[in-house]
């Protein structure tokens, strides 16, 4: 719609310029009108005082030279019309020699009188107090040449008050203004005051630049500062021109006692309105509706579900049937998502009956084993089902310590190793010795397959160091258990204990066998580790470095045959 309305619009601003330019363009065309007009009287007067100086300097050869006739004819001149009121006649060096009231003056040192000797032609002069009269006048002055020489000129004057100032017919107001200058810039004619009528002219032109601008308006500042517009006329081609001016507050900006920029605004108020209104059925049709089901939906998203259902307010026929199709989306999801949660509450109490009847039952054969080698008859026989018997002890505490919080996807190894270590020493120490033990256990998260395989490591590797802890005389047993995390997820495990000189009291019976060893290397090798054992005069250290499994790309790694064969 607003794509619609857009030409609608351009085509009324392009109209309504079109009536403001035909408007501007009239108004130019008044004020031009208006100026020659207003000129009309001025350019008589003019025209009148050129023909009469070059019709005396005509007939001036036969008297320059006796000022009496000379005087005589100037003064007859002036009596039989009532234009002029002086009449004279200046040689080349600045001195009036005859004048039609017998008055003479030196003009050598006028400036007036100095432009007229470089143009040699015929000049317009005006003075506010004349030479010879004492009022105000505008002065014609006409080459005259002897015999084909220049040998002066023939000065007429006539006062200002002739030129009436027109009637107005533009305004009440009279805010038509006109100058009239000459080729120097000098003021002629003004409807103001001569004194002040230069703040009229424009202010950035030359004089020289009016005389070829004829029939021309344009807007300028003038003078006095204010933005008028201008019209300029030729009175005498080339050497007078008056210059008209209108404020262009009244001449542009107004049709009538309107405004211009009002049936301007009235195209772009309507494409306005079209607009808005276009924008606020778009809105109260599509948009807010799009807003409510964009919430509802990040609602839904960020796990609210106490009111997810979309309730749209008056929606049109599609945004129903949309609102139907979300909210059966929503009771789909959530339907769906209550049986997945009861699934997984399943799940989890299945799950967790069979973590504890497997732990029952490897309790079970713990027992059984201990029946049995509470009844057998020989010392080998008894030390080998209590060897099997602390096995199967210490995988029933590896799996209730991975299994504790069955909710978890991932084993912290800090808690794990400290539990095997509470519960497996007293289970390993037959002889209930006092043994300092101490952990440096970094918090890294394991994953089942490599969290199971470093219990059953870890366990088999506190047995044994257990069993084969020693101490010189006067020295405590002492057991120190570490898991490092360097930055390239490199682990490291490693258990130490304390030697002495050697003891009888723990039998090697079933270790010889290298049972034990076999099992670790099998761990060991499951992990994709290395390990390395030390010894020396007073303690054993035994250690394996693996890379941490990223719990997410973690899988379970089949048995080799040899793993399985240990």
């Amino acid at each position: 719609m607003t794509l619609a309305l857009f030409p609608l619009g351009a085509i009324a601003l392009w109209q309504t310029n079109e009536v403001v330019s035909a408007t501007v363009r009239l108004s130019e065309e008044i004020v031009l009108s208006e100026t020659e007009r207003a000129a009309a009287n001025e350019r008589r007067l003019l025209e009148r005082g050129r023909g009469a100086a070059e019709g005396l300097a005509a007939l001036l050869g036969p008297v320059s030279n006796d000022a009496a006739q000379c005087s005589e004819m100037m003064t007859r001149f002036v009596n039989r019309q009532d234009t002029f009121v002086f009449a004279g006649f200046i040689d080349l060096n600045g001195m009036m020699m005859c004048s039609s009231n017998g008055v003479t003056f030196d003009f050598a040192d006028d400036p007036s009188f100095d432009r007229a000797l470089e143009q040699e032609g015929q000049i317009f002069e005006a003075n506010l107090s004349g030479v010879a009269t004492g009022e105000s006048v505008v002065i014609v002055s006409n080459p005259v040449k002897i015999e084909g020489k220049f040998a002066g000129f023939v000065s007429l004057s006539f006062p200002h008050s002739l030129a009436n100032p027109p009637a107005r017919g533009l305004t009440q107001e009279s805010l038509f203004e006109h100058v009239t200058i000459n080729r120097s810039g000098r003021i002629l004619f003004s409807t103001n005051d001569l004194s002040t009528a230069g703040e009229l002219l424009p202010a950035a032109s030359q004089p020289t630049a009016f005389l070829e601008r004829d029939g021309q308006t344009f807007i300028a500042e003038s003078i006095d500062g204010r933005e008028r517009l201008f019209a300029v006329a030729a009175i005498v081609p080339g050497e007078v021109v008056v210059i008209g001016s209108w404020p262009t507050g009244r001449a542009l900006n107004n049709i009538g006692t309107t405004p211009v920029w009002v049936p301007l605004l009235f195209p772009v108020l309507m494409w306005f309105a079209g607009v808005s209104v276009a924008f606020l059925g778009l809105h109260r049709l599509v948009i807010r509706h799009i807003y409510m089901l964009r919430s509802s939906m990040r609602q839904f998203a960020l796990g609210e579900r106490d009111n997810p259902e979309l309730r749209l307010d008056d929606p049109p026929t599609e945004f129903e049937v949309l609102e139907t199709s979300y909210n059966r989306m929503v009771r789909t999801l959530m339907h769906a998502e209550r049986q997945v949660e009861q699934d997984l509450n399943e799940k989890t109490i299945l799950l967790r009956e069979i973590h504890h009847r497997v732990k029952n039952n490897l309790q079970l054969i713990a027992s059984i084993m201990n029946m049995h080698a509470r009844a057998a008859k020989t010392p080998e026989t008894r030390a080998l089902l209590s060897q099997l018997q602390q096995r199967v002890r210490g995988l029933a505490t590896v799996h209730h310590t991975l299994n504790t919080d069955s909710d978890e996807t991932s084993i912290d190894a800090q808690n794990l190793i400290r539990r095997l270590v509470k519960e497996l020493i007293p289970m390993a120490d037959g002889l209930k010795r006092t043994i300092q033990t101490t952990t440096d256990i970094a918090k890294v998260h394991l994953g089942q397959d490599q969290a199971v395989t470093l219990s059953m490591l870890a366990a088999e590797a506190l047995t044994n160091a257990v069993k084969y802890i020693d101490a010189p005389a006067g020295k405590p047993l002492t057991l120190h258990i570490a898991l490092t995390h360097d930055a390239d997820d490199k682990l490291t495990f490693a258990i130490e204990n304390s030697v002495g000189d050697g003891s009888d009291q723990i039998p090697d019976m079933l270790e010889s066998t290298g049972i034990g060893t076999r099992l670790m290397r099998a761990f060991v090798a499951q992990l994709d580790g290395e390990e390395d054992r030390e010894e020396s005069d007073t303690h054993y250290r035994y250690c394996v470095t693996f890379s941490l499994a990223t719990i997410e790309d973690e899988e379970p790694k089949p048995w080799t045959q040899h793993q399985a064969a240990v």
